[in-house]
Order: structure tokens, then C-alpha cells, then sequence
């Protein structure tokens, strides 16, 4: 996935603890009030499972109520029932179609369900009507960069970046990019920002190795593949292309890359 399970169960009790607190607040009580209460605490606890049934039981009681749809769609999304959560959001669009959050999160189950280019609609949707939303950006840059579209994957990075500084995921994600695009510049600069913050990042060292290695960097490729290999023995990509390094110090025709770019996603 793209996102670790615990991180994406944050992100729905917030989701769902912000929109009990909105009705609250606008005193929007009806008959599916307690089913959704009992929801959000499922919710809290990670039964998703659970939780979606109770929000079934308030949609039941009150089928128009926005909110409810909303929230069983993050419940859907959080316990992997994509196609679900994706009617859910759909349904949501339907009751109200100013709802920037509805295209947000129906964009959000694209990506993961890898479709990218109703993602990117759905996404950019959204960032119209709520210019702010910074998770958008993100999915939507994740989305571009499946598509290798670099150039796009980069500047929504940036603009999440310039919101959110020391953002180490979209630091390294961006330096990917800049890699794809020859920028090795760039890349690097972005990956020792990651590397000051998290000096153990194998996988941020060995794409930073590559770039230096791409730039003409050898030593500090070969410092960056050693402290791969120093944590993680036996790594053989690092080995490889170490090697590949040496095989260009005794020839200097060849190819400092020749196992190729290290992959995109962790």
C-alpha cells in the first residue's frame, strides 16, 4: 500500500472525529445519531469492519444525511473495501456536490486502487474548490509519479513541501522524481534533507548514492552504498552497483549505473 496501515487509521479517526464534532455543532441530531456515535468509537479502536455497519444503520435511519456516507466511506477505505468506499464517496457527490472533501477521498480510494488518471481528476477537483488541501496534493503528486509524469509528481511535492517543511515522504519522493528527470542536483540536496533527518533511510542512501553516482560523484556514491551495505549486509543492489563504480574507475567508458535507477516506491 501506499500508505502504512497505522497512518491511514489516524487519518479516518480524525476524519470522523471532525465531522461528529460538525454536527454537533450545527445540532444535526436524527435517528442514525447514536449508530454514527458508535461508529466513530469502533472507528477509534480500528474496527473498520464494525464500525462500517453502524454507519450503515445511520444511513438506514437517515439517508440523505451526508455525513454518514462520508464517514463509512473512511471506514471502508481504512479497512480496505475499496469499490465500497468508492460508492460511498460517489453517493456523497450526489447529496452535495460543493463537497471538496467527497472528490478528495474518492480520489484518494483511485490511487489506491492504481486508477490513475480518474485519481488525478477527482484530486484536482478538489484542490479547485479547496486550494489548501494539502493531502490532495499529495495523492496527486503520488499519482503523477506512478504515471511518470515527473515533472507534474514534482511540483505538487513542492507545493506540499512549502506548506509542510521536513516532510521526509515528500522530501524523498521528490528527490525520485528530480532522479527521473536527470536532476541530480536536486535529487540530491532533497535526499540529504531526508538522510539529516532519518540517517538510518537505506533506501533515501542508496538513491542519493545513485544520484552522486549519475552527477560524477564517485566517492560520495561509494560512501552512500557503504552505509547501505553497512545496514543492510548482503544487500546486493548496493553491492551491484558498487561494483559498477569500480568497473568505471578501471574503465572509464562505462557506465557508473549500469543496475539502473533504484525504485520509486517503499
Amino acid at each position: 500500500m501506499i500508505y502504512t496501515k497505522a497512518r491511514i487509521a489516524k487519518w479516518v479517526t480524525l476524519g470522523l472525529f471532525a465531522a461528529a464534532l460538525a454536527g454537533r455543532v450545527c445540532g444535526q441530531e436524527d435517528g442514525g445519531t447514536d449508530s454514527s456515535r458508535k461508529g466513530i468509537e469502533l472507528a477509534k479502536k480500528g474496527d473498520y469492519e464494525a464500525a462500517a455497519v453502524q454507519f450503515s444503520q445511520a444511513i438506514k435511519a437517515n439517508p440523505k444525511n451526508a455525513r454518514y456516507y462520508s464517514n463509512r466511506g473512511k471506514a471502508y477505505r481504512a479497512g480496505g473495501k475499496l469499490a465500497e468506499a468508492e460508492a460511498d464517496f460517489t453517493k456523497l457527490m450526489e447529496l452535495d456536490t460543493d463537497d471538496a472533501n467527497a472528490y478528495s477521498e474518492r480520489g484518494k480510494v483511485r490511487v489506491s486502487q492504481k486508477q490513475f488518471d480518474t485519481a488525478i481528476a477527482d484530486l484536482s477537483k478538489a484542490i479547485e474548490m479547496s486550494p489548501g488541501d494539502i493531502d490532495s496534493y499529495r495523492f496527486r503528486a503520488f499519482a503523477h509519479l506512478s504515471k511518470n509524469d515527473f515533472e507534474k509528481a514534482v511540483e505538487d511535492y513542492s507545493f506540499v513541501l512549502e506548506e509542510k517543511k521536513g516532510d521526509t515522504q515528500a522530501q524523498e519522493r521528490r528527490g525520485f522524481a528530480y532522479i527521473s528527470l536527470k536532476k541530480y542536483d536536486e535529487a540530491i540536496a532533497d535526499f540529504d534533507k531526508v538522510i539529516a533527518k532519518t540517517p538510518k533511510d537505506a533506501e533515501a542512501l542508496r538513491r542519493r548514492g545513485y544520484a552522486h553516482a549519475m552527477a560524477g560523484n564517485k566517492d560520495k556514491a561509494v560512501a552512500d552504498y557503504q552505509a547501505v551495505l553497512k545496514l543492510k549486509p548482503g544487500d546486493a543492489d548496493a553491492a551491484t552497483r558498487l561494483k559498477a563504480i569500480e568497473a568505471k574507475t578501471a574503465a572509464p567508458g562505462a557506465s557508473p549505473a549500469a543496475a539502473g535507477a533504484p525504485p520509486a516506491g517503499r
